[in-house]
C-alpha cells in the first residue's frame, strides 16, 4: 500500500468540505473506496467515483483505474466543468 496525498477541487471540495487528505491505496481504483470510507460522514449523494472525476497524479492526467500508486504520490480530483 502506498501513502498518498489527495487534493480535492471544485464541487468535490465544496461538497466534502475537505481540501486535502492522506490515504493508503495500492491502485488508483482503490482510492475512491478508501476516500469514501474516510469521508463517510460527508453529505454527498453517491460518494466520490472515478467516473465522475478528472484525475491527475503528480500533475499529469491519468485515465487508467489500474495505475499503481507509489508512496508520496499526489492525486488531484477535479470535478468536471459544467455550464449554466
Amino acid at each position: 500500500m502506498a501513502q498518498i496525498k489527495v487534493k480535492l477541487f471544485g464541487v468535490f471540495r465544496v461538497d466534502t468540505h475537505v481540501a486535502e487528505t492522506e490515504i493508503q491505496a495500492e491502485k488508483l481504483k482503490d482510492v475512491f473506496g478508501a476516500l469514501n470510507d474516510k469521508l463517510g460522514n460527508v453529505q454527498m449523494d453517491s460518494g466520490l467515483a472515478f467516473k465522475d472525476a478528472l484525475v491527475y497524479i503528480n500533475g499529469e492526467p491519468c485515465a487508467k483505474k489500474g495505475r499503481k500508486l507509489n508512496d508520496g504520490d499526489e492525486l488531484w480530483l477535479l470535478s468536471p466543468a459544467s455550464g449554466g
